[in-house]
């Protein structure tokens, strides 16, 4: 399917059939758009604190435990808190009114507050770099399922020596390491993020691996995040699952030697790749939000230019005029995950667009060859919105939805091939009153 065609059914097709049977409408047949609606529900958070309390970091005569999360109390950590529930002492749960869109994605996290500090969980979901929870809003009350505090389900501690491994080659290669007088060690959890406490030493086996072994201590199964770091000050950048911030790994009681990996994921030396992006402004354009006369498309990413939101401009394609597409040379590898946003008129972003509702969206580097990636809605908002349906009187009904300046009403007798009318008078407007005739009508929002 290309990009035109698919702009088509979203905007003017992609909306689900709804026949009434409401006797008052008998036989008036409606196209009604979806569209995320903002509402507020009551969202009930639940987290069990019993392992914690059993490895002593949690009080829960003194000590407090919050939620904490986006779009719940932007990330306050003391605008929420918990209690013990009166079934079970060892789950806090506390509701809490949620404000957002139906179908988005909120991230949040627990937070123990111990004499006034506060003590955040690590790497526990897949939402954004920092590894956030995340559910997805409702537009009714809902109950979200007993996690354990920071994933951890046992109140036993372990101890066990850790060896990790990291491939310098392509460092080397670049003239960024140099194997007789750089260094690289390991920063973490478990060190304070110390980058001069844990040196690692180069292998005897392998001379462009550097190797070192750590005795860890800490909860059964828990979860110990992760850098390497270069020379004492070069960190390595997103390196974790999904574009997460940090290497992660499970502590057990058995010794464990970790994969070797590439430091920043690296693996081989950069080159200029081809990537050609592709963007929707149909919605934007149809909603007022994007002239496309003047306004300026780019897209903004960490291995494409630094998220310089001027330097990748894209241009209107001249077969689908809602598509903005452009190639740029990504200075990479295959294998690197690239992040990356559009940006309109060099100041508006996009927002969460990432898996998950992620902030970024992401691309894996498939190859050194040059690559397409698929089309996609800018912002993720792929239709005009909903048609909602007024009172009948007199024998006649008015339809009502968001308006935009290239937005108008359409009819059509049947979906099996009917010719789609434009109502008169609808472009730009908000709203339009149709006769309720003994036939069935359908209805659609169209954009340019």
């Amino acid at each position: 399917m290309s990009a035109g065609q698919m702009k088509r059914q979203v905007i003017r097709f992609n909306c689900s059939a709804m026949k009434t049977h409401t006797p008052l409408l008998a036989g008036l047949g409606l196209t009604l758009c979806s569209v995320m609606t903002a509402f507020s529900a009551q969202v009930t958070f639940q987290v069990n604190m019993s392992a914690q309390t059993s490895l002593g970091n949690f009080n829960p005569a003194v000590d407090v435990v919050s939620v904490a999360g986006d779009p719940i109390n932007a990330w306050s950590t003391t605008e929420s808190p918990l209690a013990p529930s009166p079934s079970d002492s060892n789950i806090w749960t506390g509701t809490f009114e949620v404000t957002g869109t139906a179908g988005a994605t909120a991230q949040y996290k627990f937070v123990m507050l111990t004499n006034s500090v506060a003590a955040w969980e690590g790497n526990v979901g897949p939402g954004g770099p920092n590894g956030n929870r995340t559910f997805t809003l409702a537009d009714t009350d809902q109950t979200l399922p007993v996690v354990f505090f920071n994933n951890v389900t046992s109140g036993a501690t372990v101890t066990s020596d850790v060896t990790f491994q990291v491939n310098m080659s392509v460092q080397i290669a670049l003239g960024s390491f140099d194997p007789a007088a750089s260094t690289v060690s390991v920063a973490g959890e478990f060190n304070g993020w110390s980058a001069s406490d844990f040196m690692l030493t180069q292998s005897l086996t392998d001379s462009n691996l550097w190797v070192g072994t750590r005795t860890l201590t800490g909860a059964a199964d828990s979860t110990v995040s992760y850098k390497f770091v270069m020379n004492g000050g070069t960190w390595e950048g997103n390196v974790g699952p999904g574009g997460a911030q940090n290497r992660a790994l499970t502590l057990t009681s058995a010794a464990q030697t970790l994969p070797v990996v590439f430091f920043n994921n690296v693996t081989a030396v950069p080159g200029n790749i081809p990537i050609t992006f592709q963007v929707n402004l149909g919605v934007q354009i149809a909603q007022g939000n994007f002239d496309p006369a003047a306004g300026t498309v780019s897209v903004a990413g960490d291995l494409l230019n630094n998220w310089n939101t001027s330097a990748s401009l894209l241009t209107r394609s001249t077969t689908d005029l809602n598509l903005w597409t452009g190639t740029f040379e990504v200075n990479s590898s295959a294998g690197a995950v690239m992040l990356f946003k559009y940006v309109l008129n060099d100041a508006t972003w996009e927002g969460n667009v990432g898996p998950d509702g992620t902030a970024n969206r992401t691309y894996t580097i498939a190859s050194t060859d040059p690559q397409t990636l698929p089309p996609v809605f800018f912002n993720n908002v792929t239709d005009l919105g909903r048609l909602s349906l007024g009172a009948i009187s007199g024998g006649q009904l008015t339809l009502s939805w968001t308006a935009g300046p290239l937005i108008r009403l359409q009819t059509a007798a049947d979906l099996g091939g009917g010719v789609w009318q434009d109502v008169p008078n609808t472009l730009g407007q908000n709203s339009a009153t149709v006769i309720v005739g003994s036939g069935r009508a359908f209805f659609q929002l169209v954009g340019p």
